[in-house]
């Protein structure tokens, strides 16, 4: 599989624990790539402008270094620039009314940390195969 047909994947997530178990689990993925981790809303624009993903995982928490400048915020912001990109929001905030802000807001896809973290590979070999058969289809 060449590089460019690998699904792309960044992290924006405050706790390193979590990124490095992330890292983990999809390193050994067939045709997705791991491109780069962040801890704040600016660290990972600029990580997205410059790796473009395809999708993001993202933690409603994160170091905060600007007013509001939370997973919430950059769901948003990413939502309205980049429409195309699957970000799937992974937090310990799984009660209702998160997950309710989160889909109306754009998140593809929300997952609790505490119990769902085992569902990523599977979640993200799901968005592989779905744009793999759009590129073959286009």
């Amino acid at each position: 599989m060449k590089t460019s047909d690998k699904l792309k994947v960044v992290i924006i997530d405050d706790s390193k624990m979590i990124t490095e178990r992330l890292k983990e689990l999809i390193n050994g993925l067939e045709g997705i790539e791991y491109v780069g981790c962040a801890r704040n809303v600016p660290r990972a624009m600029f990580l997205i402008n410059q790796e473009n993903p395809d999708a993001i995982i993202l933690d409603i928490n994160l170091d905060a270094d600007l007013p509001n400048a939370n997973g919430l915020f950059l769901l948003i912001t990413l939502r309205k620039k980049h429409p195309n990109m699957k970000i799937l929001m992974l937090t310990n905030h799984s009660e209702p009314q998160y997950k309710t802000v989160c889909l109306e807001n754009g998140a593809d896809y929300f997952l609790d940390k505490s119990n769902d973290l085992y569902k990523i590979p599977e979640t993200l070999m799901k968005i592989q195969r779905e744009r793999y058969k759009v590129s073959i289809a286009s």
